[in-house]
C-alpha cells in the first residue's frame, strides 16, 4: 500500500475521482462516435429532432410498456438515443452500461453455449485480516489467526479508507480466477478447463459465469 494515506482517508475524494472518471469517459465515448465519417448525420440529428415525438415517446414509457416507433419522427428519437447509449455504454454502472454487458453475455452464449452454471462471490472485508491491514490497521499477518479489534472499529477502519478496501477486494477476486478457473496458468481450473467465463461487479459482490468444457463432456 501506499505510504502516504491522505487521498485514501478523505472523505470526499472517492466520489471526487469517480465523477472525473465517468466525465473522462463519456467523453472519450462521444468523441469517439463524432471521429467517425458519419459526423454530419450525427450533427443533423440532434439538431432536428422533434420534442414533441419525444415528449409522446417519453409519456408511452412511463408505464413500463415495450415502446416501438409508430412516426418517422419517432424513429429519428430513437436514433438518436442509440448513438447517446453508444457514448454513455462507456461510462460504468450506467444505464446503457449495464445493457451492453447484456448484449455482451448474450453473444459469449452463442458462442459457446448456454453456461454450465455461475455463482455469486462476496468478500467479507471487514472480518479479514488483509482487507485491515491495507486500511491501516495494525496486525501481525504472520500468526494464523491475527487479534482483531471489535466490529465497529473494524467497520470505521474499512469505511474510513475505501481505497484499502477496493484494493483487498480486486485482489480477492483476481486470485479466485486464477486458482478457481486456472486462468493465467497452463492448467485447468478446480472445475476442468474453462472455455469461457464473464464476471459483472455489482455492489460489493462479483457474479462469475462459468464455463467449462470438461463439464460439458460428462454433461
Amino acid at each position: 500500500m501506499y505510504g502516504d494515506r491522505r487521498f485514501q482517508t478523505d472523505r470526499s475524494y472517492s466520489y471526487v475521482a469517480y465523477s472525473h472518471s465517468q466525465v473522462r469517459a463519456s467523453t472519450t465515448g462521444g468523441y469517439l462516435l463524432t471521429k467517425k465519417s458519419n459526423f454530419v448525420n450525427v450533427a443533423d440529428k440532434l439538431l432536428s429532432i422533434d420534442r414533441e415525438a419525444l415528449d409522446n415517446l417519453i409519456k408511452r414509457a412511463d408505464g413500463g410498456s415495450f415502446v416501438a416507433p409508430e412516426t418517422e419522427a419517432e424513429k429519428k428519437c430513437f436514433e438518436l438515443m442509440n448513438l447517446i447509449d453508444h457514448a454513455s455504454g462507456q461510462v460504468g454502472g450506467s444505464a446503457a452500461r449495464k445493457k451492453h454487458q447484456r448484449n455482451e453475455i448474450k453473444s459469449l452464449i452463442f458462442l459457446k453455449g448456454v453456461p454450465s452454471f455461475f455463482f455469486t462471490f462476496a468478500p467479507a472485508d471487514t472480518k479479514n485480516p488483509i482487507c485491515l491491514s491495507y486500511c491501516g490497521e495494525n496486525i501481525d499477518l504472520s500468526q494464523p489467526s491475527p487479534r482483531l479489534r471489535t466490529d465497529s472499529e473494524r467497520l470505521r477502519a474499512v469505511a474510513g479508507n475505501p481505497v484499502g478496501a477496493a484494493r483487498f477486494f480486486d485482489r480477492t477476486v483476481n486470485a479466485l480466477l486464477r486458482v478457481m478457473l486456472g486462468l493465467g496458468y497452463n492448467r485447468n481450473g478446480l472445475f476442468g478447463k474453462t472455455a469461457a467465463y464473464y464476471a459483472c461487479r455489482l455492489r460489493k459482490c462479483v457474479i462469475v459465469f462459468l464455463v467449462t468444457t470438461t463439464f460439458r463432456k460428462h454433461s
